[in-house]
Formats: structure tokens, C-alpha cells, sequence
């Protein structure tokens, strides 16, 4: 026969139990990267902190995403409205769907933040904090103001006012997750933009303590 006439085979269709492993099995291997690349990313902070006197010291943070497990399915074919592991829940399967493709993204974000710090590291005229930027537009730590959040990533103010919604709570850009904040650098002066809504009407703090320099530098 002609290889002209020879027709691909299509692959058969993986049936929803399969389907659903599947996709939690991507959903551990993109948990195990992101990671590495946390990883990756704060030993680069160490590095780059080594040689400088402890007042100047970032202290680098690390916070590692718990890698899931996999889950025995619920195999009844005509799920409940809740069902959370049932593969032919097609809400359920959208949600995890979804998780992959948002940790897939963080991976590769992480990659080009590690890839940042290490250019910066190396460039001439040398960077006096190359770790010391804003995550989301790479703008520089000592230009601008840049706040620490919670989940470990550092975000200018500008960046900020386009993440926060109409409550006044910011969405990380990273982990694409609502966050706190827990230091704002203290290359910067100047308070912190009220959109941030620190204080309630009773004047107490709602998103806990600004500890200064407490997390982005080692005490003198």
C-alpha cells in the first residue's frame, strides 16, 4: 500500500477515570517543579547575601507548596452535587484542570525569577540587592517601594494598586491567590498606600503588624 494512503491511527479517548488520574498525576509533577524552583530561588537569595555586612542582609524566605497525593476516585457514575473526587463530575474536573494549568504557570514563572536574580547577580555595574525586586514588572527594589507578601514574593506599588480589588485585597500575581503582607522594604520611606486598608474603622490593624525590616533585613 501507498504511504500515501496509509491513514494515522486515532488515539482512543481516555475514559474519565483515567482522565482524572491523569490530570492529579500533572498536578504532583508541576508541585514537585514549582518547588524546585522555590528552591532554586532561595538559594540564590543566600548566595547573593553572603559576601554583604548582616545589616544589609535580606533574610530569604521559603515557602514550599505541599505536593498532593493521589486519591481514590468515586467511581459512581452519577456523582452528588459535592462530589470532590468523582472523575465524571465535570465540575471537579474543571477544578483540577485549572490547578494544573495554574502551577504549570508558576513554574514557569518561577524559572524566569530565578533566571532575574541570577542576571542581576552578574551585571555591570553591579546590583547593591539583586533579590530586591518586584516580582510581577521586575521593577527595582531601591527605586520603589516593594512589599513582602506572605506567600514570599515582593510586589512594587504600582503593581499593587492593579492587583487589589474593591475590598482592598490583593491577589498575589504569582500564586494567583488573595494574600497578606508581612514587611515593606525599608529602602523606601513613606507610608503605605491606604488602598491596602491596614486599619479599620476602630483604628485596629486587620492584616496584622508591619514588622519593618524585621523579614527583608537581619536586625543590626
Amino acid at each position: 500500500m501507498s504511504p500515501s494512503k496509509v491513514s494515522n491511527p486515532t488515539p482512543d479517548t481516555l475514559d474519565p477515570i483515567s482522565t482524572w488520574r491523569a490530570w492529579q498525576t500533572l498536578t504532583i509533577i508541576y508541585t514537585i517543579l514549582l518547588n524546585r524552583q522555590i528552591r532554586r530561588r532561595w538559594l540564590l537569595e543566600q548566595k547573593s547575601m553572603q559576601n554583604k555586612p548582616i545589616c544589609e542582609r535580606f533574610q530569604p524566605l521559603i515557602f514550599l507548596e505541599p505536593v498532593p497525593t493521589l486519591q481514590k476516585p468515586n467511581t459512581t457514575p452519577t456523582p452528588s452535587k459535592n462530589a470532590t473526587n468523582n472523575p465524571f463530575n465535570t465540575t471537579t474536573m474543571n477544578k483540577l484542570r485549572t490547578k494544573a494549568a495554574l502551577l504549570r504557570a508558576r513554574v514557569e514563572k518561577g524559572k524566569e525569577l530565578a533566571s532575574e536574580i541570577e542576571r542581576r547577580m552578574v551585571q555591570n555595574p553591579p546590583i547593591r540587592f539583586p533579590t530586591h525586586f518586584c516580582h510581577t514588572c521586575v521593577q527595582d527594589g531601591e527605586r520603589v517601594e516593594v512589599l513582602l507578601t506572605k506567600c514570599g514574593h515582593r510586589v512594587c506599588r504600582t503593581c499593587l494598586e492593579y492587583g487589589v480589588d474593591g475590598d482592598g485585597v490583593y491577589e498575589c500575581s504569582i500564586c494567583f491567590a488573595p494574600t497578606g503582607f508581612v514587611a515593606r522594604s525599608p529602602l523606601a520611606s513613606g507610608k503605605v498606600s491606604a488602598i491596602l486598608k491596614e486599619v479599620d474603622e476602630n483604628g485596629e490593624d486587620t492584616d496584622g503588624e508591619w514588622e519593618l525590616s524585621d523579614v527583608l533585613l537581619a536586625g543590626c
